[in-house]
């Protein structure tokens, strides 16, 4: 295995098709087979399921392509330097986020910085917890928000939010009614649930045990915007971060109301141990920190 393959198996991921791949990298199409073909024998791993002409990721390759685009993540790096070694003035601001943040929050939080270092650029990238930490942790990110499900050993963290959860329903439910929603409430209501390890993270398996919500299940997601868009498909009630609410405030058809028993959300800021943050990441963080206040504030009115 060598850089070729790799080239040709990320090729492969971002296109699905093997001609396009192979324009991608500058190849024929039989030789981005072979090379495929090569990189599985190698691994001993089955990358592609061949069906009518395409190239359908399995498993493995998921798995494999993230590791891939962290290596990636830190060649892009290493470009990024060389340009600012020729000209400081293409500095590109790396940072991460986790999806809750990722949307209507960190936009805001970009303008508002931009008014302050209109001259800075800034890269999102949006992803797992683990992958964000990773990338701190090479230094390909600057800053990343993260929840507190990771090793966090290698980074320089601290707390960021702990915020509690909301309930998410459609505008005209009868639970809407309500201003504050309880667990004993949510009888006979389709529920929208996370995935289980994110239940177990945020206390969620031990209220749907307690409400014995499990028969009640409709949708099992990963992240809260999916939760908010099958909440306003009206396929049932679900819990969201009050960050993940705000891109919602003024989307017809999906309310959110308080819960109780109380269940927090927790996030963190990391950043690389070594060098020192720059003055700049510093002023993001306080612009992170004062558009955190407002949005929260904004989702508080709401409720």
């Amino acid at each position: 295995m060598d850089f070729r393959h790799i080239d040709a198996f990320r090729a492969v991921m971002l296109t699905r098709t093997a001609t396009k791949a192979a324009q991608l990298v500058g190849t024929s199409q039989p030789g981005i087979s072979r090379l495929i073909a090569e990189l599985e024998k190698s691994t001993k791993l089955t990358l592609f399921n061949r069906e009518r002409g395409r190239l359908e990721p399995t498993a493995e390759a998921f798995a494999f392509f993230e590791e891939v685009e962290r290596r990636y993540a830190g060649l892009d790096n290493l470009r990024e330097f060389a340009l600012r070694l020729q000209d400081p003035t293409t500095a590109v601001m790396r940072v991460g986020s986790v999806v809750s943040f990722s949307l209507g929050y960190f936009a805001r939080a970009i303008a508002h910085y931009r008014k302050i270092q209109p001259a800075v650029q800034i890269g999102l990238t949006t992803g797992s917890s683990a992958l964000i930490r990773d990338q701190v942790v090479m230094r390909s990110l600057m800053l990343g928000v993260v929840t507190d499900v990771v090793d966090l050993t290698e980074t320089d963290a601290v707390a960021f939010s702990s915020d509690s959860t909301l309930c998410a329903m459609p505008g005209d439910h009868p639970l809407a009614r309500k201003s504050v929603v309880k667990l004993a409430d949510l009888a006979g209501y389709p529920i929208i649930s996370y995935e289980p390890a994110d239940m177990v993270r945020w206390g969620m398996d031990k209220i749907f045990t307690e409400g014995n919500l499990g028969p009640q299940i409709a949708a099992i997601v990963r992240y809260s915007v999916n939760v908010c868009t099958l909440v306003r498909e009206r396929v049932g009630v679900g819990f969201v971060h009050p960050v993940a609410a705000y891109d919602f405030l003024n989307v017809d058809g999906i309310v959110f109301r308080r819960f109780e028993p109380d269940m927090k959300f927790h996030s963190l800021l990391i950043k690389p141990r070594t060098p020192a943050a720059s003055p700049q990441v510093e002023q993001l963080i306080d612009v992170l920190d004062e558009t955190l206040v407002e949005v929260l504030e904004e989702v508080e009115a709401r409720l």
